[in-house]
């Protein structure tokens, strides 16, 4: 089986080309050529990794080489056309998260994908933490009951990633913290309660800290604060079908006596709850319960992995069997959730949203 990566900054070669590599060691791929629009690090990466081939064009790669598989690992708001190329090519692709700039762009890959009758796989690397899965399997066991509100946040207390990956229009798709790192949570939210069909959002995206000069000194990068527009500060108020609610909340930058990044899931039941935290992946988890007309807190011991290999190793997996753990259509609810905090924003209403069928 041969596997390509498009995009092979940071995050293409930690959390794609390592994980592959350790794979290629295990006789289960080949980890055939690499692509990125900087051809020298295209080649610092194809000499760094011993990869092959490498290409300046990732159209030229999907062309030449005869690729099963492949991971884009572009700027987010490239994510929509740059998966698109691949699936159109019929390889299956594991497109980094968020899987498109908006949910109609997402809507599309899935359905690229189940045209071609290509395996589609989120790159949520966050999806395999212990803790997280440990919650999601509490679901199907009963244990929550009915859920009727969840809360997830992922917070800096200084973060604004001020480079164009993440600030330009294009580049960055125009959202911010809650399209950039938001999703992290609400993806978290959604798989732990089964993803249930949102169905109304009412939310505010701020821009409260990039765009003051001072702030350039407090964050990550330089950028102009007289054009920075993204949101740093996002919250939503979300309804489901099945009578739940959630909120969602996200920020690059806040005043909170919080360092680095944290992030929080609660999921609250009429039988059962849940406490998580961590950071873009959650690493501890406490339940909360009932036993003998007593509450009762209890915390798991959790295995630690590597949870960059597990998702490379499911997506290869996932290419025989047709079967990735974390799907496009499991995206779209939270493409859904996150278009509908900009559009509540624009109205300065409530908004109901439709989660497409594919």
């Amino acid at each position: 089986m041969k596997i390509g990566v498009i995009g092979v900054g940071g995050h293409g070669r930690g959390r794609h080309l390592a994980p592959y590599k350790r794979l290629e060691a295990q006789g289960l791929i080949e980890v055939a050529a690499v692509a990125d629009i900087n051809e020298e690090r295209a080649k610092s990466a194809a000499k760094d990794f011993s990869v092959p081939h490498y290409y300046k064009d990732y159209a030229e790669m999907l062309q030449k080489e005869d690729l099963d598989g492949v991971s884009v690992v572009t700027p987010s708001g490239l994510h929509g056309e740059v998966g698109k190329q691949v699936l159109l090519s019929g390889v299956s692709a594991l497109i980094d998260k968020p899987l498109a700039p908006s949910l109609s762009e997402a809507t599309e890959l899935v359905e690229i994908a189940k045209d071609k009758g290509a395996t589609l796989m989120v790159g949520y690397w966050s999806r395999f933490s212990p803790a997280l899965q440990y919650a999601i399997s509490l679901g199907p066991s009963g244990y929550f009951g009915k859920v009727f509100f969840s809360y997830a946040s992922i917070l800096r207390r200084r973060g604004i990633p001020g480079i164009p990956t993440f600030i330009d229009d294009k580049l960055s798709g125009g959202k911010g913290a809650i399209f950039d790192i938001g999703c992290y949570l609400i993806d978290a939210l959604l798989a732990v309660t089964g993803f249930p069909e949102p169905v109304s959002v009412s939310g505010r995206a701020f821009t409260v800290f990039g765009n003051k000069q001072d702030e350039i000194n407090m964050n990550w990068g330089r950028w102009d604060p007289s054009t920075f527009k993204l949101d740093d500060y996002s919250v939503g108020f979300v309804k489901f079908a099945d009578e739940s609610t959630a909120f969602v909340e996200s920020s690059w930058a806040s005043n909170l006596p919080i360092q680095g990044e944290v992030s929080l899931l609660r999921v609250q039941g009429d039988n059962g709850g849940i406490e998580a935290r961590g950071d873009e992946a959650l690493r501890s988890i406490t339940l909360s319960s009932k036993l003998n007309s007593k509450v009762l807190d209890s915390t798991p011991t959790l295995n630690k992995v590597d949870e960059s290999y597990e998702m490379a190793r499911a997506f290869v997996e996932s290419i025989r069997t047709k079967n990735p753990p974390v799907t496009g259509e499991q995206s779209l609810k939270l493409h859904a959730i996150v278009d509908g905090i900009y559009e509540s924003t624009k109205l300065g209403k409530e908004v109901e949203v439709h989660v497409p069928k594919v």
